[in-house]
């Protein structure tokens, strides 16, 4: 018996296809009212055999928050993949973030020491890590440093410590920080926009850098941790480190659209920023480029992945195979 939180998301949807593929009988966890519309948008991209697949999973109305609602849908002693959180980089939206992705967290780790779970595997990310060393790549043991992070990454790193306080308590469990996961999804939200925007002719690059990493190795990772008996470990999911130049540059070429050619200054998107949330103040709407993407364009960091490759048998997809394999999907998703 299989446990899912978040299973309409990039992650969670690739998630319940493979395991769906693999036999596992999957529950999976959905807000009340909440339509499944969004998982087979996501699923569609994978196979044509969406209604064969969604009829194999029982999806259970419940909410993270509600601790009650929780305790009655998760299974005695099942297998947990916990990949459900919020994810905003706009400073308003802090306690919101805190709420769901700690206590959020906090609640399924208690309900799955009540119910004895077999084992849980927690989606963090590469945010709830610590900051850069000069001439080194970040890992699982960088020193954690709240200097400088977005409200997002510091509610992922206590969503992490309510995992480890699981663990002290009894329950077997591993972490995952994926980097920026790169896969088919809804075009206009996370890292799927960013082809819609290449598509379009992204006209702007900096030479900030960051690491990457295919949806379908992080899928597959999480689910040979659990098949493991790996417990009270993190692992980095990291591919392939590159600039956003590079990345834009790559995905242009995929998609025969224009690669940039306008290099954005710390200047320029310092205004940006600013200029967007004043109009954001000014009409209501949610600004797409905040502070924290601002400082974001311009670091550049580098993760290391490798440690999930000398524990486990897992080599990944060379990241040029990822952007083809998106770009293909964009396209044909999109007829263009």
């Amino acid at each position: 018996m299989v446990f899912v939180t978040g299973g309409t998301g990039l992650v969670g949807a690739r998630l319940i296809f493979d395991l769906v593929e693999r036999g596992e009988e999957v529950i999976a966890l959905i807000r009340p009212g909440t339509s499944t519309t969004k998982f087979e948008q996501m699923v569609g991209f994978y196979t044509n055999q969406i209604q064969q697949i969604s009829k194999k999973i029982q999806w259970v109305e419940g909410d993270l928050l509600d601790m009650e609602s929780l305790l009655r849908v998760l299974p005695q002693k099942a297998k947990v993949y916990h990949c459900a959180a919020t994810v905003s980089f706009n400073p308003s939206d802090a306690k919101m973030l805190f709420e769901t992705n700690v206590d959020g967290t906090a609640n399924l780790v208690n309900g799955c020491l009540a119910k004895e779970a077999v084992k849980i595997c927690h989606v963090s990310s590469i945010g709830a890590l610590g900051g850069k060393i000069i001439g080194q790549s970040i890992d699982e043991n960088t020193p954690w440093s709240a200097s400088g992070k977005s409200a997002y990454s510091v509610s992922k790193y206590y969503s992490e410590l309510e995992i480890w306080r699981g663990m002290a308590e009894g329950l077997p469990a591993v972490i995952v920080n994926p980097a920026v996961i790169l896969g088919p999804g809804l075009w206009n939200q996370g890292s799927p926009q960013f082809f819609k925007r290449a598509h379009n002719g992204q006209c702007f690059y900096t030479l900030g850098s960051t690491s990457y990493v295919d949806v379908r190795d992080v899928s597959r990772a999480m689910i040979l941790l659990m098949e493991s008996p790996i417990e009270s470990e993190r692992f980095v999911l990291a591919s392939q480190t590159l600039t956003y130049k590079e990345l834009f540059v790559q995905m242009a070429e995929a998609l025969n659209s224009k690669a940039p050619k306008y290099y954005a200054s710390k200047q320029i998107t310092s205004a940006t920023w600013q200029l967007l949330w004043l109009w954001g103040k000014i009409s209501g709407n949610t600004p797409t480029f905040t502070r924290s993407t601002h400082r974001n364009a311009h670091i550049k960091d580098s993760y290391s992945g490798k440690k999930v490759k000398e524990f486990l048998d897992f080599e990944y997809k060379p990241l040029s195979e990822t952007i083809e394999f998106v770009a293909e999907k964009f396209k044909k998703d999109l007829n263009v």
